[in-house]
């Protein structure tokens, strides 16, 4: 790849998948407290319900001064968001762990239990005041009218009976909330409302930065971005972090010829041979990388199995491709192919004959043809 293009796709690939984080300023660079950042990892796996990482993050949080009380808790918690079984599962796993601590002569800090609710009101006008002031308002209408058993629960059950817990900090519940969310599917409107909840319980704005980070470094780049992306509409951040993708094959290295603009990686998946003219390699390309223009002698088939991305033939539009689309290309069109710009994507190149299928590289896709399409 040419220097100059290399460079730029670099620039690029790093504000994008740092998810804007040369936007955060001095103001925002606040930090989790160790308990906190501990406390991300281990409500991300109950919520995900991977009991054999959750091991490892239980004892990060008890090495890192959690209590047996507030672990307990914040599964006790997650209850709410992510079901019983994930809760169950994870408090015995919670046990498993702290027997093989203290067979290792470990003893953990129990840590103080929950002190009784106040005498002096119901768990709904307990939880109706905790409701209010965290989400800065009263919450009604909506679905709270459309189902009013709902409205009932959030306020008397998960508002009064659990946040009005004093063995967990309300602001630690909303650490552990919003880890939580960002490793389900399909839950951005709570995690979009917990930010406000958490901000209203002291948490700062680069402390919610940091749950993402520390969801890519310990949970999975996919927890990262689900909280990345209802972060950068909030905070209006110009470069949000690009869609990830799980590779169905192996990834390969990245490739050194300059015939692509950003990273892509190849991965020869078949090798032709006497018996089998035909190879097959998975490429896959980081968020904004392509292909240049380019002529095949023969046939090529694209098989896309993750991500989303383009093919275009010149003078036709575009065509936008996800995980499932297959594209036959004739012999001598000329074509280009890569990811959007803020995913990545992968396909299996299919080549037959090899031997006598013959590429001819062109120009660069110009940064203009390609925004133009997306």
């Amino acid at each position: 790849m040419k220097l100059g293009t290399r460079i730029t796709g670099i620039a690029v690939s790093f504000l994008l998948g740092m998810g804007g984080i040369a936007q955060v300023n001095a103001q925002e660079m606040e930090t989790l407290s160790k308990k906190q950042q501990a406390i991300v990892p281990i409500a991300a796996m109950t919520a995900k319900g991977d009991t054999e990482h959750l091991k490892s993050s239980i004892s990060e949080g008890l090495e890192s001064g959690l209590t047996v009380s507030e672990i307990k808790e914040v599964m006790i918690h997650l209850y709410a968001y992510t079901g019983f079984p994930r809760s169950l599962n994870a408090l015995t796993t919670l046990m498993k762990v702290l027997d093989e601590r203290k067979a290792e002569g470990i003893n953990d800090t129990e840590g103080k239990e929950a002190s009784p609710l106040p005498a002096d009101k119901s768990p709904l006008e307990l939880g109706t005041e905790v409701q209010t002031r965290l989400s800065g308002g009263p919450v009604q209408g909506g679905v709270m009218a459309f189902a009013p058993a709902v409205d009932y629960f959030l306020k008397a059950h998960l508002f009064g009976d659990l946040f009005g817990r004093d063995n967990l900090a309300e602001a630690d519940r909303e650490v552990a909330t919003l880890s939580a969310l960002a490793s389900l599917e399909g839950t951005e409107g709570q995690f979009h409302s917990h930010v406000r909840y958490a901000t209203n319980a002291g948490v700062t704005s680069g402390q919610l930065w940091q749950i993402s980070h520390i969801l890519k470094d310990k949970v999975g780049a996919r927890e990262a971005w689900r909280a990345n992306q209802v972060l950068s509409a909030v905070y209006e951040r110009k470069y949000p972090m690009p869609e990830p993708i799980d590779d169905v094959f192996p990834r390969g290295k990245i490739s050194a010829f300059d015939y692509f603009t950003g990273d892509v990686y190849n991965q020869r998946l078949v090798a032709a041979d006497d018996t089998t003219p035909c190879q097959a390699s998975n490429v896959t390309f980081t968020a904004g990388a392509r292909t240049r223009w380019h002529i095949h002698s023969g046939t090529q088939v694209l098989l896309c199995t993750a991500g989303r991305g383009w093919y275009q033939e010149k003078g036709k539009s575009a065509q936008a491709l996800k995980a499932g689309d297959a594209v036959n290309i004739h012999p001598g069109v000329e074509h280009w192919h890569g990811a959007a710009y803020d995913s990545e994507f992968s396909h299996v190149s299919v080549i037959p004959n090899p031997k006598a299928n013959k590429d001819t590289w062109l120009e660069a896709v110009s940064e203009e043809e390609y925004h133009k399409i997306q």
